[in-house]
């Protein structure tokens, strides 16, 4: 991991180059920063994307490993420049990688349909901005349709409801599967265990939600982060449709 990642996660702070202390708060841990890198790296992934910038910490990883194989990160943040001050973009020059990353200040709602009308391609995809499900719905449509075959979409937050929600609808997709999580998919709660006791009982399918009758944790969703791999071009019916 690059130093000024580690010095960051030594001291969550940094120095920009208009020589400011930038107090780091939110941010991709240490851990994660390497569960993305490891992803890159297992898979040989070279044409990234992001949505979210903030201080840069994810970005900085993301852009360190797609750069060994001589790739380019794409990042879109409507508020980099002026709600994060542009310190994620100054980090990521400070450490060398400026020449191997695209930043597209704009609403990712307009700029993804662009760049698909551009004919981009992506390998790797991790999202990381609002917590709501209808926005993020429409991020992972357009990014699905750039993502080839074998590449990956990675959420963050996952424990933010709409978050949770969302991935219980798309880790059903057909041409999906959930690649792996992190930290870990933490088991059910007694509670959730005496609740699925339920699911045998007549008649009461119909009256619980399927958080009850399918749990996050058999989904394998029951963590922070979730990698969701493209397993192949979407080949839906029209009236496709699973609970969620």
């Amino acid at each position: 991991m690059h130093p000024l990642l580690e010095g960051i996660f030594a001291t969550r702070q940094f120095r920009n180059s208009k020589n400011e202390i930038v107090k780091i708060s939110s941010e991709t841990s240490k851990g994660q920063c390497e569960y993305l890198q490891a992803i890159i790296r297992d898979k040989g992934y070279n044409r990234s994307l992001e949505i979210g910038f903030a201080y840069g910490t994810s970005t900085l990883a993301i852009v360190e490993e797609v750069a060994k194989k001589n790739g380019r990160h794409t990042v879109i943040d409507k508020f980099q420049l002026e709600g994060w001050g542009g310190n994620g973009l100054d980090l990521v020059r400070q450490a060398g990688y400026g020449d191997s990353l695209e930043f597209i200040g704009k609403f990712c709602y307009a700029s993804l349909p662009e760049l698909m009308s551009a004919g981009r391609r992506f390998d790797f995809a991790y999202i990381d901005s609002t917590k709501q499900l209808d926005w993020l719905l429409v991020d992972f449509f357009y990014i699905d349709k750039m993502l080839d075959p074998g590449g990956m979409i990675v959420f963050d937050d996952v424990s933010f409801p709409g978050i949770r929600k969302l991935l219980r609808y798309l880790s059903q997709f057909p041409d999906y599967r959930i690649h792996s999580q992190y930290p870990v998919n933490a088991p059910i709660t007694g509670l959730r265990k005496a609740a699925g006791v339920l699911k045998g009982i007549p008649g009461m399918k119909k009256l619980l939600r399927p958080e009850i009758l399918v749990s996050d944790y058999e989904m394998g969703l029951n963590a922070e982060c979730i990698a969701l791999e493209k397993t192949g071009e979407d080949q839906r019916r029209w009236d496709w449709h699973a609970e969620f």
